[in-house]
């Protein structure tokens, strides 16, 4: 990892791009006393970086550690190169008054394409979503807008598809598409008490600021993922702590999504509820927690565990850059017995279903927030079966 230090001063400190499963020692440029700005100094690194990725054997797995540099607030630009200094992976943020802007770049190793651009401004949000073959063809598009009208009111659209939301004031909602009406109470479907991160139940009850914030956590998405959130959930659940976490737990047939109050970006929202979504069994029933490991749902299909399978075989065998695996661990599940697995396969099925979630939710998500850099690990590195998953969510939304 790449770390700026001392924006004030004339030496820029920095690790060098890890190439290798081994780390090296910092390195220190000197600018002879002249004025470096922060954009000189990431012009400096990337030089730097191009010139020492051009010494590595040329492979479209042998790539650098994540290059950061901060653009507002939470969010970070990050950047991941290739041996030959070409950009892998793209990360980049933008502010202009109220319009926040994010740009998302993945050249894949099949040499496929993954672009995503998400604004937010004001009252207003869209996101584009193109996938391109190595060949520069478009193999698949999703655009979606969300506009809130007034405070009670807002219009989603996606792919064409429009659905009008109301009720944002209250509890109840009712989304309109396609001239038919839902209607959503999101009050009787929040826990009255909290539970605990390991998914215990608690005497403690949930806060009227708390329960504001689980139900603006679905009154401000699109009309359609709102129509699957409901669909597939009974109860919505407020975590006992500080932490960043969300988790979906069917506990005794109540299909149950539980968020902290840390959760903020619809990315989460969204990964959660793909996993509501993949717990379905062959026959159609929800799988039980208790009864997970021997049940099987969508993830657990043949051919997308084989094709996992291949692209986790290229990557442990070509990655050397303990950055990158770090990321794509979560995917993977090296890690099967630390993690408490009995076995690999054991670990093999969870991993499948963080992938089908971690897709869902970059697919869908539509806020400008910081991105955790094993999204794009997992595009790059596993675009035969991210595009499996887009496949069966161009059926489900």
């Amino acid at each position: 990892m790449i770390y700026l230090v001392g924006t004030n001063s004339n030496n820029i400190q920095f690790y060098k791009p890890v190439f290798t499963s081994q780390a090296q020692n910092p390195a220190t440029v000197n600018t002879n006393g002249q004025t470096v700005t922060p954009k000189s100094k990431t012009n400096l690194v990337m030089q730097y970086l191009e010139n020492q990725a051009k010494n590595n054997v040329s492979s479209p797995y042998n790539v650098s550690a994540p290059i950061w540099t901060h653009a507002f607030d939470n969010c970070d630009n990050m950047k991941v190169l290739d041996s030959s200094g070409n950009v892998v992976q793209n990360v980049e943020f933008k502010k202009d008054g109220n319009k926040l802007t994010e740009e998302i770049f993945v050249k894949c190793v099949n040499g496929s394409t993954v672009n995503k651009t998400i604004v937010n401004d004001g009252n207003k949000k869209s996101m584009t979503l193109i996938f391109k073959n190595k060949k520069g063809e478009i193999t698949g598009q999703e655009n979606r807008t969300y506009e809130k009208l007034d405070d009670n009111t807002a219009i989603s659209v996606h792919n064409g598809k429009t659905y009008k939301i109301s009720g944002l004031l209250g509890n109840v909602l009712t989304v309109e598409h396609n001239g038919q009406k839902k209607v959503i109470d999101l009050g009787k479907k929040i826990q009255p008490t909290l539970d605990t991160i390991e998914n215990k139940s608690t005497n403690k009850q949930i806060s009227l600021e708390q329960k504001e914030f689980l139900l603006n956590s679905v009154k401000k998405l699109s009309g359609d993922i709102i129509l699957k959130f409901d669909e597939e959930i009974d109860q919505i659940v407020m975590l006992d702590t500080d932490e960043y976490e969300g988790f979906y737990r069917n506990d005794n047939g109540v299909r149950k999504f539980k968020l902290s109050q840390k959760v903020k970006d619809d990315m989460t929202f969204c990964h959660e509820l793909g996993h509501a979504i993949n717990r379905i069994d062959s026959e159609g029933n929800d799988i039980d927690q208790n009864n997970w490991s021997n049940k099987v749902c969508w993830s657990d299909k043949k051919d997308f565990a084989k094709a996992r399978e291949i692209e986790i075989n290229n990557f442990r065998n070509r990655c050397k850059n303990n950055d990158i695996i770090k990321p794509m661990n979560k995917f993977i599940y090296d890690d099967f017995i630390q993690k408490g697995y009995m076995s690999y396969e054991e670990g093999q099925k969870d991993g499948q279903d963080e992938e089908f979630a971690e897709m869902t939710g970059f697919i869908n998500c539509m806020d400008v927030d910081w991105i955790n850099n094993r999204v794009t690990c997992m595009l790059q590195f596993m675009p035969e079966s991210t595009q499996m998953v887009y496949k069966k969510n161009q059926e489900l939304f």
